[in-house]
């Protein structure tokens, strides 16, 4: 389990590109268990609380994107107990109908110190 910011950021984006890969399960070590996490990733739906999370990846990851995503631009701020990370994402790929896609999203994660690890708590995406 990550100890550092960079290592939850590694974590969280290798996870990302397994959920693009159709596995959505990547995701759940890396996120907090506790129910206030929150997720309002890039198809707009607004996720609160464990449950809700782990089944919008579960529908996103079943969407048969097949893709890559990068975190450019890095940015980590460690808080002490709550850090956060800025990026930008990079997506590219196709999607099931063979369709070539490619996005630049901007993102914020925060994470929280739990038991010595880092935790993901929320995740938020736009578009430019």
């Amino acid at each position: 389990m990550p100890t550092t910011l960079e290592e939850a950021a590694d974590a969280f984006y290798a996870a990302g590109n397994r959920l693009l890969a159709g596995d959505a399960k990547a995701f759940e070590p890396i996120w907090s268990e506790s129910d206030d996490i929150s997720h309002l990733g890039p198809t707009g739906v607004v996720c609160v609380g464990r449950r809700a999370v782990m089944e919008e990846f579960a529908q996103e990851s079943a969407m048969g994107f097949a893709g890559t995503l990068v975190a450019d631009d890095r940015r980590t701020v460690d808080m002490g107990e709550v850090g956060l990370l800025v990026c930008t994402e990079r997506t590219s790929g196709m999607t099931r109908e063979g369709e070539a896609l490619q996005r630049d999203i901007r993102s914020t994660t925060v994470f929280r110190r739990e038991q010595g690890h880092w935790k993901a708590v929320h995740h938020h995406t736009d578009r430019f």
